[in-house]
């Protein structure tokens, strides 16, 4: 695809794609595969790969190489792939996105730099940025997820890197309405901004954004698509009542139980998840309990494993 066509196929729902490991720790490429074959029948807009659901951070790079290198043999135009690439210094993203480029990757998420947090002021992002921008060959999306990094973006800073030509889009995840509103009307008319809470998607959406990235599209992405459709049809009440449903799933699954709860709802639904990489730990057998009971709550049909 051109980069025009890329960044106008960054729209609807996106799947943070968890990363499957057998029982020896390493990585499930079979069950990654068997994963993102069903995710793409769902009507998707494209999978992430190392994205934060997927435990980015506990991959090494020949892992990570060879989750894109998986990927792109399936993912097939308009459907996208994009790569999260982002690491701590600007040199060491530069080098792992050009690696991903080689590997396929349509677009990269580049998550903001955080260990440095007290010295990440705005001039040194918009810096990073830009300078990451200018040495590539396929469209950026800043990730912006405070909730883990600490790092809280101006709006005024996003919105001068979005009039940058290869930074297309922005991923913000820290669920705040009205932050996302400044940052939307700061931002280029061009600029795709999706957002990373579900409880807020149909929200975002009338706001002005460009789809979802959402950790719970790996156990229901067929539900998030029908919601961003009828938002798309505007079927707004619709679209809220279903946004609404699902909120038990949401608090119990994604909030309260984090990768291990979504991997197991992934398991329930018939996806392959298994057990998280170490330091995280599986879900407990009661915590088990709590996440089958928010999901008949939210109405989620549990469906053996294989049968997707």
């Amino acid at each position: 695809m051109t980069r025009k066509e890329i960044i106008g196929n960054i729209k609807g729902i996106f799947v943070p794609a968890l990363t499957p490991f057998n029982r020896r720790g390493e990585i499930d490429l079979a069950a990654f595969r068997q994963n993102l074959r069903a995710y793409l029948k769902k009507g998707v807009g494209g999978v992430i790969v190392l994205g934060s659901t997927g435990e980015t951070p506990y991959l090494t790079e020949r892992e990570k190489l060879r989750l894109l290198e998986a990927a792109r043999a399936i993912i097939r135009p308009p459907q996208l792939l994009v790569a999260g690439t982002g690491l701590e210094s600007t040199p060491q993203t530069i080098a792992l996105s050009r690696e991903a480029i080689a590997r396929g990757a349509d677009a990269l998420l580049v998550l903001t730099p955080a260990y440095y947090k007290a010295y990440m002021n705005p001039a040194v992002l918009e810096r990073h940025y830009q300078t990451v921008a200018d040495a590539l060959r396929r469209p950026i999306l800043i990730y912006s997820i405070p909730q883990f990094t600490g790092i809280h973006m101006e709006p005024s800073t996003i919105g001068r890197l979005s009039k940058h030509e290869n930074i297309a889009g922005l991923k913000e995840s820290s669920g705040n309405t009205e932050f996302l509103q400044a940052i939307l009307q700061r931002s280029h008319p061009k600029f795709r901004v999706l957002v990373g809470s579900p409880l807020i998607f149909v929200e975002a959406l009338q706001a002005g954004a460009a789809g979802a990235i959402l950790g719970n599209a790996n156990y229901v992405p067929e539900v998030y698509v029908k919601i961003y459709d009828y938002f798309c049809r505007g079927e707004m009440e619709a679209a809220r009542k279903l946004q609404q449903r699902l909120e038990p799933a949401v608090r119990e699954v994604n909030v309260r139980c984090g990768i291990a709860g979504i991997k197991y709802a992934a398991d329930l639904c018939g996806y392959r998840g298994g057990a998280p990489r170490p330091p995280l730990l599986p879900l407990r057998p009661a915590e088990r309990r709590m996440v089958a009971a928010a999901m008949k709550k939210a109405h989620i049909p549990l469906v053996p494993r294989g049968a997707v």
